[in-house]
This record gives C-alpha cells, sequence and structure tokens, in this order.
C-alpha cells in the first residue's frame, strides 16, 4: 500500500477508534461519522473499505498480530516457566490498546470474539507446552482445566482492570495476575501421577 494509502487508512482506524470511546458498539458508528471525525470524503472510505464492520475487522487483524508478535518475543518463549515478565509485557500490551480491548471483552458477543479466541488459544497452547514440560507426569485433562480456570479468571481480571480506568499501574494488576496464575500452579503440582 502507498505511503497516502497507509496514512488514510491510519486516520480511518484511530477516527474509528476514537468514536468507540463514544459509542457503545460498532454498530452505533456509520460512515458518515467516520469521514466527518478523519477529515476525508466518503469516496475515500469506500475506496479503501466496503463497511464500517470491515474498517474494525482490519483493526482487529493488526491487535491480533500484534498480540502474536509481543508474546513471541524470546523473553517469553525462552521462559520454563510464566514469569513476571509474562505477565507486565501482558497488562502493557492492554494498556497500549485500551480502548480497543475494552470494546472486546465487553462485547455481549464476547463469546465469538475472533481475537479473544485467538489470543486464549494461544495461550493454552504455550501454557499447555509449559506446564507439561515442568509437570510431565500430570494428566493433560488437568492442565486443561488448569488452562480454563486461569484464563478466564485472567480474562475476567483484565476486564475489572480496563473498566476500572486502569487504577492500579501495569507493575501492580501485572503482579496480581501473576500471584493468581502462581497459585493455580499448586493445584497442578497434587495431580501428579
Amino acid at each position: 500500500m502507498a505511503k497516502s494509502g497507509k496514512k488514510t487508512t491510519d486516520k480511518i482506524h484511530n477516527s474509528l477508534i476514537e468514536l468507540l470511546e463514544c459509542a457503545s458498539a460498532v454498530e452505533n458508528i456509520t460512515v458518515t461519522e467516520i469521514c466527518e471525525h478523519a477529515g476525508i470524503n466518503r469516496a475515500t472510505f469506500y475506496y479503501h473499505y466496503q463497511s464500517v464492520a470491515a474498517v474494525f475487522a482490519e483493526i482487529e487483524d493488526t491487535l491480533r498480530s500484534d498480540f502474536e508478535h509481543t508474546i513471541s518475543l524470546p523473553a517469553l518463549t525462552d521462559a520454563k516457566t510464566p514469569d513476571a515478565n509474562f505477565f507486565e509485557i501482558f497488562f502493557a500490551f492492554v494498556a497500549r490498546n485500551a480502548t480497543i480491548c475494552k470494546l472486546i471483552v465487553n462485547s455481549p458477543h464476547t463469546g465469538d470474539n475472533t481475537f479473544l479466541t485467538h489470543a486464549l488459544e494461544i495461550g493454552r497452547n504455550k501454557v499447555s507446552a509449559m506446564m507439561t514440560e515442568i509437570f510431565p507426569d500430570c494428566p493433560t485433562a488437568k492442565i486443561d482445566y488448569y488452562y480454563t480456570f486461569v484464563s478466564r479468571g485472567f480474562l475476567g481480571l483484565v476486564t475489572y482492570w480496563l473498566n476500572g480506568d486502569m487504577l492500579e499501574p501495569i507493575k501492580s494488576i501485572s503482579d496480581i495476575g501473576a500471584q493468581i496464575a502462581y497459585s493455580g500452579i499448586e493445584f497442578l503440582k497434587r495431580q501428579q501421577q
């Protein structure tokens, strides 16, 4: 995409994200509102996108790609345990993308959300591999129970933090997440056969 095209799509993305701070859902935002906010005309919008939903899908794809990159960093992939660094990196990612993350976690269609489904699946693969290595005699089903419980609790923690205007600093909230996740590891220790 040419530099001017990228600049235009960035304006459209930023306009939608800013409008989402005041709207309750993507469906409540119109192409006209985005165009006025971005300072472009409708023909320019439709040159790049077919709908507001298409803009949101592209933002979500970018978020997914950024998330994959973030958790593939060597500091995270080489770790043998989920260290505090993981939690800080995760919460820093959420903070950088707070508006869109807040919309995603508060969506009434969260269960169908492709970004969350994808993020939880990436987490499942990473955590399952890590816990299987640490606890080789623990049944796979028990590791799945652990991940399901912790990931859903983690999602609740992120939602609570975002909806509370992220009052706790990243270091504090990541420490809370780490402590909760570590306490669940005791369950896995007891499940080894």
